[in-house]
């Protein structure tokens, strides 16, 4: 994983888009129903609403991304989920009813946690056959570990500023993965394991 200069940085750059990855889902499921209860003064049940839309789009955007991974290749597909993320948070400060939030909040969940589903398949093109489990398991859970971190972010920036802010850094963390996926040599249409 860390064999040549070109694998650490591929290896490094993963990492930082699992970080992402697992920053923006925990950033999603645990502060943002508490956020859209004070934006919308929803109840707890209407809160578990918009929960079950936005986790209906994730399990939509897992089961179809592998396909669209196939089609389009890694680095447009992506970069259209990173792209529409980004967008689709700051977006979740808009809704001023429950039937757009309960839209809004499936297509998030599709985008956001959809791509989630990709990397597995990514990360095993992209290393040797010796080191593919490895790879996949100290990538992820690099993630996890530091992308579990979020949650304490969020609080620390709610508690400071607002929420149109936290909305603007979970949006910038999904900018900062596009630009590192973006720099990743061997994530192209077309892409084979590296040596």
């Amino acid at each position: 994983m860390f064999k040549t200069p070109q694998l650490a940085y591929q290896t490094v750059a993963l990492m930082v888009m699992a970080v992402v990855q697992i920053a923006g889902y925990f950033g999603l499921m645990n502060w943002l129903p508490t956020m859209m209860q004070q934006q919308l003064h929803l109840s707890v049940a209407g809160s578990s609403t918009w929960m079950l839309a936005t986790i209906v789009g994730m399990s939509a955007g897992m089961l179809t991304f592998g396909w669209i991974l196939d089609r389009i290749g890694p680095r447009i597909a992506f970069g259209c989920f990173l792209i529409a993320s980004a967008l689709g948070v700051y977006i979740l400060t808009l809704p001023k009813d429950m039937p757009t939030l309960l839209l809004v909040g499936a297509l998030v969940g599709y985008f956001s946690n959809g791509m989630f589903a990709g990397y597995g398949a990514v990360v095993s093109r992209l290393y040797p056959t010796e080191v593919r489990a490895t790879a996949n398991n100290v990538i992820m859970n690099v993630g996890r570990c530091i992308g579990g971190f979020s949650s304490v972010m969020i609080g620390w920036l709610l508690d400071h500023y607002s929420m149109m802010l936290v909305m603007i850094f979970i949006s910038t963390l999904y900018l900062i993965s596009l630009l590192v996926m973006l720099t990743i040599q061997n994530l192209k249409a077309q892409y084979y394991f590296s040596h």
